[in-house]
């Protein structure tokens, strides 16, 4: 072996692969051996940590580092609170969009909700997330491909490593909980050269993370209102905070709040007698009764 190659590296070098990856380093041994190391992004506490494990390690940057490339045309768009995000993905996709087009939202029960809610919108649309199993994401992958299905809305899973030719426009519905979570998100379109879009859906509740990534697009070559630049920037607690825990969200749902919560407790209600018409069909055996007085000798 003369080259080893760490693709995402950023994320290989992160505590959840570590450990994996100093076993590979130690298994490849050779001083001959060129060590090379590839990431979108690279923080600088990664790119520390990339440095020791490297001889002499030269760096190269194409375009400006943590930005995105200049062919995608990237728009914030507010809706208000949660349940404006649904009304605005219907009202783009009645305006009309070009497959292939990617929707990335922020948790596996998220996806499957705005899933069910888009199915019926007659569209060609699909879910993908880490609850599936390989065999059902390589066919959502290879149908996607070949154009079978237009619309796929995913996780964080396909944010890195998945190249997909074409991708016209990225449609953000959750706010990205990281800069380094929109870039990648943002990079599966507008590859090679080509052009490409994306939307980024914010509502009051996304306001106080807002500027970091306006600060993106900026510098990304993206006219973004001055007030979106003037904003607090979030501390690093905060964004400690948001990573170890995502920020709750409304459910995604044309059902209103007040009707899903009346709803839940009549499922809880019911569930509850369940359990009694249960207990009474099946009751626990109960415990020999103690033994009478014994009679008088």
């Amino acid at each position: 072996m003369e080259h080893l190659v760490l693709d995402e590296g950023d994320r290989l070098l992160e505590l959840g692969f570590l450990e994996q990856v100093d076993e590979i380093l130690a298994a490849c041994s050779s001083p001959n051996i060129h060590h090379y190391l590839f990431s979108a992004t690279l923080p600088p506490n990664i790119e520390n940590l990339a440095k020791s494990l490297m001889r002499d390690p030269a760096r190269v940057t194409i375009g400006l580092r943590n930005t995105t490339v200049e062919t995608v045309k990237q728009q914030l768009v507010f809706v208000g609170a949660e349940e404006g995000k649904l009304l605005a993905i219907r009202q783009l996709i009645k305006r009309g969009i070009r497959p292939p087009v990617l929707i990335f939202v922020q948790s596996i029960e998220r996806a499957k909700e705005l899933f069910h809610e888009l199915i019926y919108d007659g569209i060609n649309v699909d879910v993908i997330h880490s609850e599936r199993t390989q065999a059902q994401r390589d066919q959502i992958v290879a149908n996607f491909r070949v154009g079978k299905i237009w619309v796929l809305i995913a996780t964080e899973l396909l944010s890195r490593g998945m190249d997909f030719k074409g991708i016209s426009m990225v449609v953000n519905y959750d706010f990205p909980q990281s800069v380094v979570s929109y870039i990648h998100r943002i990079g599966r379109a507008g590859r090679a050269g080509r052009e490409g879009e994306a939307i980024t859906y914010f509502t009051k509740d996304d306001a106080e993370y807002l500027r970091s990534i306006a600060t993106v697009m900026r510098d990304s070559g993206c006219e973004v209102p001055e007030w979106m630049l003037s904003l607090k920037k979030p501390t690093k607690e905060m964004k400690k905070r948001l990573r170890m825990k995502p920020m709750e969200r409304q459910s995604i749902s044309t059902v209103p709040a007040y009707d899903l919560k009346k709803f839940e407790k009549k499922k809880a209600h019911i569930e509850k007698a369940k359990v009694k018409v249960q207990r009474r069909a099946n009751p626990a055996p109960q415990p020999p009764k103690a033994n009478a007085k014994k009679s008088k000798q």
